[in-house]
């Protein structure tokens, strides 16, 4: 081999590096356009507060507008189906309850071709306990007084949920069937309504993200009973949880995340994974959210992708046993 032509070979290899570097030739994927983060709740709500905080950060951290958009129809299936048929091109994606996609996929998914499986999980980002409250001139002061109501009074108690079927629905027949207890449930179209009859003390209790009645509770107007975590919640470090309060190992917590269609490829995935980190990381949005009862917790693709399973072989099981139906 000409050693002279190699070396001639090299240093022309080398100038062209130099007249095009590799960050020029192999740029990260950025989108090119704005940016439609669909939100599969109507205003207001944890989902939106969630969105709406993150979105001015990732929006410097790209450098592309994003416009946030409420699709709260159908429990959240409207949001659903309207990302699993967009294009994979990394311009739309979803802001979800990971827990509320397994249960709508469970309970509807035959009707609608389970629109969950043509997603593809990005990062999940929160998580929330879910809390059992009551209002004041209901008698029930703590956990102890409404598990003694339920084995006195069984279904004359009434318990406010969000929906049939949903994440609150889940947790107290999770709690019932431990328990030996009953109730009876009474479904709302989502927590704001149910939490408005709540106040007025229509309504016994109710089962709700804790985040989205933080401030009724510092304000005296709800009383904290127990969460759902398997830990306390940093926001109520002094309301215990069910597995404090007789059901040993109860860790049922609300995840929320980010979804993409279901073909979006690999380094899409990995640049919107990367920039919710940094939204996530940013201290206005972490004393925001964190103010309010989330906790953050910026996870992989493939992790967020564990934890969707995981809730559905344990949501499926309870589903089933309990009878429920989708509405």
């Amino acid at each position: 081999m000409d050693r002279g032509l190699t070396r001639r070979n090299l240093m022309i290899a080398t100038s062209a590096l130099t007249l095009f570097p590799w960050p020029l030739l192999a740029q990260p994927w950025r989108p090119s356009q704005p940016v439609r983060i669909i939100v599969a709740a109507a205003p207001g709500g944890t989902l939106d507060i969630h969105a709406r905080a993150a979105q001015p950060v990732l929006s410097s951290h790209l450098n592309q507008a994003l416009i946030v958009e409420n699709q709260g129809g159908g429990a959240g299936l409207v949001a659903t189906q309207t990302v699993a048929r967009s294009a994979p091109d990394g311009l739309t994606q979803m802001v979800a309850s990971g827990d509320g996609l397994i249960l709508q996929d469970i309970l509807v998914g035959a009707r609608h071709g389970r629109p969950a499986s043509k997603l593809r999980p990005v990062t999940m980002t929160i998580i929330a306990a879910q809390l059992l409250c009551t209002h004041p001139r209901s008698g029930i002061r703590n956990i102890d007084d409404y598990l003694l109501a339920l084995r006195t009074r069984g279904d004359k108690v009434t318990l406010a949920v969000p929906g049939i079927g949903g994440i609150a629905h889940i947790i107290s027949e999770m709690v019932n069937r431990a328990l030996g207890l009953t109730v009876t449930h009474v479904p709302y179209r989502g927590g704001g309504p149910a939490t408005i009859d709540l106040l007025a003390g229509q309504v016994d209790a109710q089962i709700i993200t804790l985040p989205a009645v933080t401030t009724y509770v510092r304000e005296g107007r709800l009383i904290p009973l127990a969460v759902s975590t398997l830990q306390r919640d940093p926001a109520m470090p002094n309301v215990p949880t069910f597995a404090e309060s007789g059901i040993p190992g109860f860790d049922v917590p609300s995840t929320q995340g980010i979804l993409v269609p279901l073909e979006t490829p690999d380094h899409i995935v990995d640049v919107w994974y990367r920039a919710w980190k940094v939204a996530l990381d940013d201290p206005g949005v972490k004393q925001r959210l964190q103010a309010l009862g989330f906790v953050i917790h910026a996870s992989t693709p493939a992790q967020f992708d564990k934890v969707l399973k995981d809730a559905e072989k344990r949501f499926a099981e309870v589903i089933a046993a309990a009878g429920i139906k989708g509405e």
